[in-house]
């Protein structure tokens, strides 16, 4: 039996689709056991910073899927990113090894990895501290958490995706990308997004549970694409007004700063901050080489991803819609 922390998260969601479909049982851990999930999945409700919740529901478990993360760029969230991205992993990790479960694959991130200027950046990177987002350290500790387990007896192996693309939860993750273009939004950056469609992320994680690659971590980005090409191809799908203003690469970072002090007077998370903006400035490549030629992943191209995404993004706009009208 596989457990998935984070199940009714992005990716969560997804790896049980993708298990229960290849007849694997599914034990889905949540904080919420409102969430639906397809017929025939175990539903048990746990939190990362409650070991003993956590122990309980994973009795009977042989390999764990590690997807649950606070995924914030809010430097007023630091401390909730550390405890749920950080000591969290760490208690995870501990219970597996109390309780026998040697099989662990980590969700990770391309955020963990070390990167330099004018560089792909494959697994072998060493960790630099260059980014400077509260996020991305977390990953990399928990990463070291993951590590440390492996030196104790798990048999680890660990994916490291750049954005995921889906739309199938509105408002969340990388859906907010399609409610800025739905939106109508007026502004972008220069800066490029490294992508990868969440059902590739699924169809690698399966070949891990599948066959397990102990100690090894692999880059899941599918490609780079300029903000405004982006913007521009969810806009034709959506029927929207693409953005058409420039943000200048001198003023990035003012304009985070000033979201964050009106989501602070407002009390609610910002649409950007100066973490995100510095991102989105920026460019790296990500070498997936190694899943490519190890895994076997055929990476889907961005526009199919596009397209499947706007069609998510529709169905759940409308479904939405025809809830308030009720």
């Amino acid at each position: 039996m596989i457990a998935i922390t984070g199940a009714s998260g992005l990716i969560g969601t997804h790896l049980v689709e993708r298990l229960v479909n290849e007849g694997v049982p599914v034990v889905a851990l949540v904080r919420n056991v409102s969430s639906h999930f397809p017929p025939g999945v175990t539903v048990r409700q746990a939190d990362l910073l409650d070991p003993l919740s956590m122990e309980t529901a994973l009795e009977g478990v042989s390999t764990v899927i590690h997807a649950a993360a606070l995924v914030s760029f809010n430097p007023h969230r630091a401390k909730s990113i550390a405890e749920v991205n950080v000591d969290g992993t760490r208690h995870l990790v501990n219970i597996c090894l109390r309780l026998g479960i040697l099989n662990f694959i980590h969700v990770s991130s391309v955020a963990a990895l070390g990167r330099k200027p004018g560089e792909p950046v494959t697994e072998e990177h060493p960790w630099t501290g260059l980014s400077t987002t509260d996020y991305a350290r977390s990953k990399y500790l928990a990463e070291l958490e993951v590590y440390r387990g492996a030196e104790e007896g798990l048999t680890v192996s660990i994916i490291n995706p750049s954005v995921v693309l889906s739309a199938s939860q509105l408002h969340r993750s990388s859906a907010v990308l399609f409610d800025y273009v739905w939106k109508e939004r007026r502004f972008y950056t220069q800066g490029h997004l490294n992508y990868v469609d969440v059902r590739d992320v699924a169809d690698a994680v399966y070949k891990l549970y599948v066959q397990p690659r102990p100690g090894q971590k692999f880059i899941l980005s599918a490609g780079s694409i300029p903000y405004l090409d982006f913007f521009q191809r969810v806009a034709d799908k959506l029927k929207k007004r693409p953005p058409s203003i420039e943000v200048p690469t001198s003023l990035v970072s003012v304009f985070g700063w000033l979201e964050e002090v009106r989501s602070l007077v407002l009390n609610r998370e910002p649409l950007v901050t100066r973490q995100t903006a510095a991102m989105a400035a920026s460019s790296f490549v990500y070498d997936h080489r190694k899943a490519t030629e190890i895994l076997g992943i055929h990476f889907r191209p961005i526009d199919e991803s596009i397209s499947w995404c706007c069609e998510r993004y529709l169905e759940n706009v409308t479904r939405t819609n025809d809830k308030g009208n009720l």
